[in-house]
């Protein structure tokens, strides 16, 4: 039992601590308009839609940053904050559940998955759509 109202506390711990110590910045997307001039304007975008009520999405912000870090001059990383209220955004893309990544090459959708992936797994689409 303590252990469920511990967790929700410690991954909002964990949030706060990426975005203050993080070196790479992700582009934090409020609109479709700015999601789709992004598209436009690089090769390779990650998408990461979540919201802040979603344990999975918490947990998997630290491996997002991580991400970020690594792909930093390859491929732009793009969150979609809290895909409740950005709706519409999520609706026009077929977003259903959340955590869900897409990439994307040139403007056009690559790869999608939905769920709290690894860094690994992450890494692996990402190398698959830049062959």
């Amino acid at each position: 039992m303590l252990a469920l109202i511990h967790w929700p506390f410690s991954a909002i711990t964990k949030l706060v601590r990426s975005k203050v110590t993080s070196s790479c910045q992700t582009v934090d997307i409020s609109s479709e308009d700015e999601l789709r001039n992004l598209l436009t304007k690089h090769d390779y975008v990650l998408v990461d839609f979540w919201a802040e009520w979603c344990g999975p999405c918490l947990l998997m912000n630290s491996t997002i940053e991580a991400i970020t870090s690594k792909y930093s001059n390859e491929i732009v990383v793009a969150k979609v904050e809290d895909s409740f209220l950005n709706s519409a955004v999520s609706k026009s893309f077929g977003v259903r559940g959340l955590p869900t990544i897409i990439i994307f090459r040139n403007g056009i959708e690559f790869k999608r998955s939905s769920g709290a992936l690894t860094i690994s797994q992450i890494s692996d689409l990402i190398e698959k759509s830049k062959s």
